[in-house]
């Protein structure tokens, strides 16, 4: 998935926590924080496509795992969990916007793959038709 789509994802799920929350970041920092972050994530991810498991949900749990990892890590560096009370509540909310941003994407993803599966196999039919030529014997 394209970093700019999670990063767009992720600061309009911020934004509906941040109503609901009612409190105000600066979104001129935090965005370009939450851009750095998904880089960061997008790269990891590509490492762990090289590792393979027979169970997707052993996969999707470590790619969670890992986004979760990384938006803790850059959290505190960044300061983000100032407007939270809780640690608790700092990580579920985190957690919460990794599974989101990760199902939204692997639907999306898959949309992908099916329309380049379609247009294989439309590709394969063009090919395996009769030119309309007859064969020289």
């Amino acid at each position: 998935m394209n970093v700019f789509t999670t990063t767009g994802f992720a600061l309009v799920i911020l934004a509906a926590i941040e109503m609901n929350n009612n409190f105000s970041i600066s979104l001129s920092n935090t965005t370009f924080q939450i851009l750095g972050a998904n880089i960061v994530i997008h790269l990891g991810l590509l490492l762990t496509r090289k590792f393979e498991s027979q169970y997707l949900f052993l996969e999707s749990l470590i790619d969670v795992v890992f986004i979760t990892t990384v938006l803790v890590i850059f959290g505190w560096i960044f300061n983000w969990f100032y407007h939270w009370s809780s640690p608790h509540t700092q990580i579920g909310i985190l957690t919460l916007m990794a599974v989101v941003i990760y199902v939204i994407s692997t639907f999306l993803k898959m949309g992908r793959i099916r329309e380049e599966i379609n247009e294989i196999n439309k590709l394969l039919e063009e090919r395996n038709k009769p030119s309309g030529r007859k064969k020289r014997k």
